[in-house]
């Protein structure tokens, strides 16, 4: 039997991993169909948690969610399943195993302020750069959060130019950009493997989002004494595209996440042993 069983549920796939000995083995994904039936969303959870038996089980997913309950909230994902309260309904089927869940971005800082690169630091940051823009923050060894358990002070939705944050810095963007410039339909990192085969306007597409997201920092983060912000998400593998024009726009130190492709699953982990214990609840 594994310590902990370990999952983060994204809209086409589940990162999966499970401690033993204080060690994440097992690391993998299966597939998960957002638009799906409640039992195609929910079978496949089942099944890899009833096959890897543990007295723990931790999930993350984004928000929002009721995250007591298990009860994704989403809109425009896994409607098949909204304000169905998982957690109930997994540990009816799993005998002996205590199910939680938290909100992915907590997760992440979580995981990368225990055994990543926000380690020793008071005050971190966490920005999560995939279909969308992920944000959370960490003081004295906590991650802070809102009573919901969702991140405090979130980035996507802060005001920028017009617009919003996201509007600027996410995946979403960056392929709308790069179309918006007569581009061809391409995904993140197909536009990256052409700015790093020097095409002009692939490159200046990262540096116009580095900048954008190092001067969105700087003012989302005058009031926190940020030691260092750590960069994630499946976009953090191009962080060197985004850095230079970033150091030119924002002062605080930054660096591409140790486990960019496992910090949640890290964090999951904590969460399970140490609970609220590692969350400080803070007004919005």
């Amino acid at each position: 039997m594994y310590e902990s069983v370990l999952l983060d549920v994204g809209g086409t796939f589940v990162k999966c991993g499970c401690m033993r000995d204080g060690e994440l083995c097992l690391k993998g994904q299966f597939p998960i169909d957002e638009a799906g039936s409640a039992e195609e969303i929910l079978m496949p959870i089942l099944d890899f948690l009833a096959a890897h038996p543990a007295p723990r089980a931790v999930i993350c997913m984004p928000g929002p969610a009721n995250y007591e309950t298990g009860a994704c909230q989403m809109a425009h994902k896994f409607a098949a399943i909204r304000d169905l309260p998982m957690k109930p309904w997994l540990e009816a089927r799993l005998p002996g195993t205590k199910v939680s869940f938290l909100h992915d971005g907590v997760a992440f800082l979580l995981g990368e302020q225990i055994r990543g690169a926000a380690s020793g630091c008071d005050c971190a940051a966490g920005v999560m750069l995939g279909t969308g823009l992920g944000f959370a923050l960490c003081r004295g060894g906590r991650v802070l959060v809102r009573t919901v358990r969702t991140p405090a002070h979130p980035l996507w939705c802060a005001p920028w130019r017009g617009g919003i944050a996201e509007d600027f810095v996410s995946g979403r963007s960056l392929r709308r950009q790069w179309m918006e410039q007569g581009g061809e339909p391409l995904d993140v990192h197909e536009i990256a493997m052409l700015a790093r085969c020097g095409d002009a306007r692939a490159k200046a597409l990262f540096s116009g989002a580095g900048q954008a997201l190092g001067e969105i920092l700087t003012a989302h983060l005058r009031d926190y004494p940020v030691e260092r912000i750590v960069v994630g998400g499946q976009i953090a593998r191009s962080w060197d595209l985004f850095a230079p024009a970033f150091r030119d726009a924002c002062s605080i130190p930054a660096l591409p996440a140790r486990h960019i492709g496992s910090a949640a699953l890290y964090g999951n982990e904590a969460y399970g042993r140490h609970g609220d214990a590692l969350l400080e609840v803070v007004e919005a």
